[in-house]
């Protein structure tokens, strides 16, 4: 773990040419550093405002200063706004590190953050996430757990673990002023925390969703518009379009944003019976990436509506499926499923409407969805509350064996929040992090 004696600099913003870039100081020397390579430093400083000036490299901007325990970090602050070139961008840092600081590890921004009590660590991961949302629903949710709503919501959980485990401990050691433990009560409180984490479990599969984007498999005969219908949505010709069957032999992925909602398409072989070779072995890949898909859209060829053929494959899907009428300018013949011409860009935003009512059914059960290293800790303080209540169901366990599982549970979700977490631990999740972040 970096020390937090050491005086760091990074530019903040992107690494790419720009008309702006915001270089940041922090640490014990920040305001010393930042008063020996930008003038006019004032001679008294007033924290959080701002003072157009040079810097020692020739360039000139703004100077924002930031007291210790008001800035990001929670440390002394000074933020250097420059032109965005690389070249004042990297002379203005080899300044700065040529006067005692030294370039930030990626993500040790955030990390002394949370080192310094100013976040958590459901906090600390939401910040990443806000940096690589990519569509409305993963900003939404990021800025909702950066504001601490996964961390309330947990810390909730664990208030209510610790006073059970109070209860027990006083029991033991003062049973004579507080007589014996009240199990009913202790087991309904902890049958209460145990359906609480469910429901937090519950959100897993979506927040995964969320994060790495919904996956839906296109499906169907060939020469349905499965590879227009992927080339509409994407906005380019990403896979080939004939008039042939079966030209599509293998799986084309693609992310698009639909609704608000971030997808990955996966544009798949034609279903048919076929001997040919290689058209077989992409017609079975059609079928695995369906059973691990997400949903499955079924695309079928409205001027000639379903076949036989199509009801069997049908049968056979084991995931959530919509169909899709395609072609449907082309004198159709819809018999069900949302209808659409992918050539004629006709109907579109009907699928963006699937998708945002997805999401929307999603926030009507929860507001906040976990990720899977919460999931683990979550999975773990479930176990360990069953154990609690197993102990408290047996009558002839003394109480003190019932402080066992309620710790385990304590540890397991202060994990979640940084409160237990070790260094490990919190070098693994800040290490994929940005430099500047």
């Amino acid at each position: 773990m970096p020390s937090l004696t050491d005086t760091i600099i990074a530019p903040i913003t992107g690494s790419q040419p720009a008309a702006v870039a915001i270089v940041r100081l922090s640490g014990p020397l920040a305001w010393e550093i930042g008063s020996r390579v930008f003038e006019p430093w004032p001679k008294q400083v007033e924290e959080r405002r701002a003072v157009y000036g040079k810097v020692s490299t020739g360039d000139d901007g703004l100077m924002l200063p930031f007291a210790e325990g008001k800035s990001y970090t929670g440390e002394q602050s000074v933020e250097l706004q420059i032109h965005g070139s690389l070249a004042s961008v990297q002379s203005l840092v080899g300044a700065c590190i040529g006067q005692g600081a030294r370039m930030a590890d990626p993500g040790e921004f955030t990390q002394r953050a949370f080192l310094n009590g100013r976040i958590d660590l459901t906090q600390a991961e939401a910040v990443k996430d806000l940096i690589e949302a990519r569509s409305e629903a993963q900003l939404r949710h990021a800025a909702l757990i950066r504001d601490g709503a996964l961390l309330e919501a947990v810390t909730k959980l664990s208030r209510e673990v610790i006073g059970v485990l109070a209860a027990v401990e006083a029991s033991v050691d003062f049973s004579e002023e507080v007589g014996p433990l009240n199990r009913t009560e202790a087991s309904f409180k902890l049958v209460h925390v145990r359906s609480s984490i469910d429901r937090l479990l519950d959100t897993a599969h979506f927040g995964r969703i969320l994060r790495q984007g919904l996956r839906i498999a296109i499906v169907g005969p060939p020469n349905a518009g499965k590879s227009s219908l992927l080339n509409a949505l994407v906005g380019a010709d990403r896979a080939i379009v004939t008039d042939i069957p079966g030209t599509t032999r293998d799986y084309v992925e693609e992310e698009v944003v639909l609704g608000g909602l971030p997808c990955v398409l996966i544009d798949t072989a034609g279903l048919r019976e076929t001997n040919e070779q290689v058209e077989k072995i992409g017609v079975e890949r059609s079928l695995k990436l369906s059973e691990n898909a997400d949903y499955v859209w079924y695309v079928y060829d409205a001027s000639i509506g379903l076949e036989q053929l199509d009801r069997d494959f049908l049968a056979k899907l084991t995931r959530p499926h919509i169909l899709i009428a395609n072609k449907s300018d082309l004198e159709p013949m819809i018999e069900e499923g949302i209808a659409l011409s992918a050539t004629e860009q006709l109907g579109l935003e009907q699928l963006s409407g699937w998708a945002r009512g997805l999401q929307t059914n999603a926030e009507q059960h929860s507001h906040i969805f976990i990720n899977p290293r919460h999931e683990i800790h979550l999975e773990r303080a479930r176990a360990a509350i069953t154990t609690a209540l197993d102990t408290l169901d047996a009558e002839e366990i003394p109480d003190d064996l019932v402080a066992v599982g309620l710790q385990d549970a304590i540890q397991a979700l202060g994990e979640i929040t940084g409160e237990t977490a070790g260094e490990d631990m919190i070098d693994r999740i800040f290490k994929d992090f940005c430099i500047g972040k």
